[in-house]
C-alpha cells in the first residue's frame, strides 16, 4: 500500500538542497575510473493509494460540571480518571447558609400556612372580606416560591455526575471558592473516541464521509485501529492551509486515551499513476528540471534522464513521465556522475 503524504515544502527544501550539488558535479567534468553508485530498478506504482495523516485522539464527548451557586468546596469525592455513574455525587460546598437560608423560608412557609387556614375560616363564614383573603393566599403562594427557592439553592451545594463517562479532569480541591462559571469537574466520554487530524486543501476534496480508515497508535504499542470518517470540517486553519476531519473509532475496552498520538491512514479507490522512485534519485538541474541518472543496457554508462515528477508517495515520488518500468536508475553516488559517465554498481 503506498501512502501518500503531501508535504509539499519538504519535498521542495530537499530538492533545493540537492541543487547545488548536483549543479557542481556535472559542471566538475570527466572524473578518473568509474564512479561507485547504488542502483535500483523503476517500479509501477499500481497499488492502491492511501492516505496517512498525523493527529491525536480525542473523547467523544466532554460534559463540563460546575456548581450553580458560589462557594466554599467543602468535599470533592472524586479523582481524575476514575469512572462514574449517572446521578453519582461528585462534590460539596459549604451549606450551612444555604440550609439556613432553606429553615428560614420553610417556617416562613409554615406561618404563612396556618394564616391562610385560620382566615379561610372566617371568609367562608362571612367575617372577612375577600381583600383581605386575597391578601393572605397570595402571601402563602410566595412563602411556598420562596421556600421551593431556598430548597434549590441547598440542592445546589452538591454537584452531581448528569451522564456516566470517567473523570476527565478535576480543577477544585477543598477550601477552594467554586465559581458557576468556571468548570469544576469534568466528564468525558470515551466508550467511542475520535481521531482529529488535519487534511491538506489540496487532499480533502478526495475524502468522504463514511470512508474507512486505519487508526495506527504507537503508545499502544504500535496496535492499528478500525475506523470511519465521522465529520469534515469546512473552514481551513490559515496558517496551514488543512481542514480537520474526524474519525470515529470504537474503544469498548477504553485503551485509547484522549491525547494519544496517532497516525490516520484513509484508503482511496484512486490507484496511483506511473512509477515510483525513491526521493534522492531526483535532483533538479540549473533550469529547474528534474532529472535522474539511468544506465545503459550492459549498466557501465549513466545517463541523465529527465521526468515529470508527480504525487509523493510513502515509498518516494511518482514519475509520471520519463522512465519506464523495469529501468535502472542510480539512488547513491549519483551527485559524483554526469552525462555518459563510467560507473561501477557496488549494490542493486
Amino acid at each position: 500500500m503506498k501512502i501518500k503524504l503531501r508535504n509539499a515544502c519538504g519535498a521542495i527544501l530537499a530538492l533545493i538542497i540537492l541543487f547545488p550539488a548536483c549543479r557542481a558535479s556535472r559542471e566538475a567534468g570527466p572524473t578518473s575510473g568509474p564512479v561507485k553508485v547504488v542502483v535500483r530498478k523503476v517500479a509501477a506504482a499500481d497499488e492502491r493509494q492511501a492516505f496517512a495523516y498525523s493527529g491525536t485522539m480525542a473523547e467523544s464527548e466532554t460534559i463540563p460540571l460546575s456548581f450553580a451557586l458560589p462557594g466554599t468546596v467543602a468535599r470533592v469525592y472524586v479523582n481524575e480518571g476514575q469512572a462514574v455513574g449517572k446521578g453519582m455525587l461528585l462534590a460539596e460546598i459549604d451549606d450551612a447558609t444555604s440550609k439556613n437560608s432553606y429553615e428560614m423560608a420553610k417556617a416562613a412557609e409554615k406561618q404563612a400556612e396556618d394564616a391562610f387556614n385560620r382566615l379561610s375560616r372566617m371568609y367562608k363564614n362571612g367575617n372577612l372580606p375577600e381583600v383581605k383573603y386575597i391578601e393572605v393566599e397570595t402571601g402563602l403562594q410566595q412563602a411556598r416560591s420562596a421556600a421551593a427557592i431556598a430548597k434549590k439553592n441547598l440542592d445546589d451545594c452538591r454537584l452531581y455526575a448528569s451522564a456516566a463517562g470517567f473523570v476527565g479532569k478535576r480543577s477544585i480541591e477543598p477550601g477552594m471558592i467554586a465559581l458557576p462559571n468556571l468548570a469544576s469537574i469534568t466528564i468525558v466520554k470515551i466508550d467511542k473516541v475520535f481521531a482529529r487530524v488535519s487534511v491538506p486543501e489540496n487532499d480533502i476534496a478526495l475524502i468522504r464521509k463514511g470512508e474507512q480508515a486505519v487508526i495506527w497508535i504507537g503508545a499502544l504499542g504500535a496496535r492499528e485501529f478500525e475506523g470511519k470518517v465521522e465529520d469534515i470540517g469546512v473552514i481551513a486553519d490559515p496558517m496551514v492551509h488543512a481542514y480537520k476531519i474526524r474519525i470515529a473509532v470504537a474503544n469498548p475496552d477504553r485503551t485509547i486515551k484522549p491525547g494519544m498520538v496517532c497516525t490516520a491512514i484513509l484508503k482511496n479507490a484512486e490507484k496511483a499513476a506511473g512509477l515510483v522512485v525513491p526521493n534522492q534519485a531526483v535532483l533538479v538541474d540549473e533550469t529547474g528540471r528534474n532529472y535522474v541518472y539511468c544506465l545503459d543496457t550492459a549498466g557501465f554508462k549513466a545517463a541523465v534522464r529527465y521526468v515529470k515528477l508527480g504525487s509523493l508517495l510513502r515509498d518516494g515520488i511518482e514519475i509520471a513521465g520519463g522512465l519506464s518500468e523495469g529501468e535502472t536508475i542510480v539512488v547513491s553516488g549519483q551527485h559524483k556522475l554526469f552525462d555518459g559517465a563510467a560507473v561501477q554498481i557496488v549494490e542493486r
